[in-house]
């Protein structure tokens, strides 16, 4: 049992997705991200809008960030 909110729990229809700035490619292979007022973050694919996302948390994706800055210093958040 999850004993704080899920982040898949938003309706799909509120998500205001935009590119990754981290997605340098302009011909459709970028990933995309929505943000959500409190923390939450999906995480999709521009080709294949349909495909299901990834949900991460606040803390999730703070942890997240910090694992890619740790293996790649050019990648900041």
């Amino acid at each position: 049992m999850r004993d704080r909110p899920d982040p898949y729990d938003h309706d799909p229809a509120s998500a205001a997705w935009v590119k990754s700035p981290f997605s340098g490619d302009s011909n459709g292979n970028c990933v995309v991200i929505a943000r959500f007022d409190n923390g939450d973050v999906w995480v999709g694919d521009d080709k294949n809008p349909n495909r299901p996302h990834l949900a991460f948390d606040q803390a999730e994706w703070t942890a997240f960030i910090q694992a890619i800055e740790a293996r790649d210093p050019r990648f900041t958040a």
